[in-house]
């Protein structure tokens, strides 16, 4: 395709879905601040488009097969077959899925299949987003309308995109002092429409509130067959003060997915949040984690593992802004890279005038295990005052050849010893979810995805 005609293409894919932006809103009745923030996300993504590699966040990122490709929103109900393809799917999460006692909101294609909200008293609210806005829409418009605010809207081009198409998701409040013992767990799954339907597009935006010395662990889930998708998932999260949340995403998303998210969490004094981010499908994938320390004496952990074969590419945007004193934060991730598979880190420490004795430490390693895998890493420091402990680093190569003659030494394949060593790469980062069954889960998901030509280890 020559480059007009590219330019051509993504024209009419921005207009497409202005288009369909502007009918969503027509016929969902809706309050005139929502209409308002609707109405504004379009014409925001009308002007900005997407972003090109000629963008400095996007440059290892190109954008042109989501522009081309002429995604639909699903009906407002989900169908037999959708239903039928969506509870296969879900099988693959084995304890996770069907058999989970856990409360628990179940979307396909973007709509609602079925919320189990298990042991969860009447004091916590764990909801759909559709629903909150058709009975109770003050609950969340302070949180929308200023989300959409603070935003710079010169570079949230799926930001703009999420409140034009501002719909369905998950509402979640945490009263004074609630801790929750078992996981609350999001689960997305996006089926294949057939031949004759466009392809499905989700946008889903999710508002997590925890009131002072709550707590609580989130996992959230994204599955898709093997068609092309287009997921745009936002989650919006406030800790007051004393708050500790534990987020976890899985994304297991079908090859052909093209899978945008991002997460943005804004701490008080004094409380935690820890991101756990797992990717391992998909065609094209990007994950924006932006974590905002407002309070003195507020911590943050960013653990991510993302494994890229051929036809796969995984981009990693974190943002940590160090905005008050004696906050700290804690960043490992990591990369598994096979076949041409393509992975970018791009992780920043932002330490303000007024933070001092900031605590800061941020890695990136990556395990390139072909000669056509590629990784970009740029992690980053910006400090503005002395009074600071901060360090950063990324590493990137291949298997270390000592260990993998140890391990054959003592018996084990040339293939098994790589497999080990592999596995022990990413397990790492397994480890430090608070689930069992996620932990559980993910050790049998790393192991399945570990290359063919490597002999999956066997553990005990």
């Amino acid at each position: 395709m020559t480059r007009p005609a590219r330019a051509t293409a993504i024209h009419e894919g921005i207009a497409a879905l202005v288009e369909r932006a502007t009918e969503l809103a027509e016929r969902r009745p809706s309050p005139p601040w929502l209409q308002k923030l609707r109405s504004s996300g379009v014409a925001a993504f009308e002007k900005l488009g997407f972003p090109s590699t000629n963008d400095e966040g996007w440059r290892f990122t190109n954008l042109a097969p989501l522009a081309r490709i002429g995604f639909a929103l699903s009906p407002d109900e989900v169908s037999l077959a959708e239903r039928t393809a969506a509870l296969e799917l879900e099988a693959r999460l084995g304890p996770l899925g069907l058999s989970s006692p856990q409360p628990r909101i179940v979307f396909v294609n973007g709509r609602l299949l079925r919320r189990s909200p298990g042991g969860l008293t009447a004091a916590i609210l764990f909801e759909c987003m559709k629903n909150v806005l058709a009975t109770s829409p003050e609950r969340v418009e302070r949180a929308l309308v200023a989300g959409a605010a603070e935003r710079d809207p010169s570079k949230q081009f799926f930001g703009s995109l999420g409140d034009a198409f501002l719909d369905e998701g998950v509402v979640l409040h945490v009263p004074v002092g609630v801790h929750l013992a078992e996981p609350l767990f999001i689960l997305h799954v996006s089926t294949s429409p057939g031949s004759t339907v466009p392809p499905r597009m989700v946008h889903t935006r999710n508002l997590f509130t925890f009131e002072e010395n709550s707590s609580a662990t989130v996992v959230e889930a994204y599955l898709g067959a093997n068609g092309p998708s287009f997921t745009n998932a936002r989650t919006d999260v406030t800790l007051a003060k004393g708050a500790r949340l534990h987020h976890v995403k899985l994304q297991l998303e079908g090859p052909e997915t093209i899978h945008v998210g991002q997460l943005a969490v804004a701490h008080a004094a004094g409380a935690h949040a820890a991101s756990h981010v797992f990717s391992f499908g998909g065609r094209l994938v990007r994950n924006e984690i932006t974590m905002t320390l407002r309070g003195e004496d507020a911590g943050t952990e960013l653990n991510g593992l993302f494994c890229a074969a051929s036809g796969q590419h995984v981009d990693c945007h974190t943002l940590i802004d160090h905005a008050l004193p004696r906050a700290s934060s804690v960043e490992l991730y990591k990369g598994v890279l096979d076949g041409t598979g393509r992975g970018v880190f791009d992780g920043k420490i932002l330490v303000r005038a007024g933070a001092i004795r900031t605590d800061a430490r941020q890695t990136n390693r990556n395990l390139v295990l072909s000669d056509s895998a590629l990784v970009d890493s740029k992690p980053q420091l910006e400090i503005h005052n002395n009074d600071v402990r901060c360090t950063h680093g990324s590493t990137t190569g291949r298997l270390d050849a000592d260990a993998v003659f140890y391990l054959r030494s003592r018996g084990l394949s040339p293939e098994a010893a790589r497999a080990l060593l592999t596995y022990a790469f990413g397990s790492e980062l397994i480890e430090k979810v608070p689930s069992a069954d996620v932990r559980a889960f993910l050790e049998s998901h790393l192991r399945a995805w570990l290359p063919a030509n490597l002999a999956a280890p066997e553990t005990r």
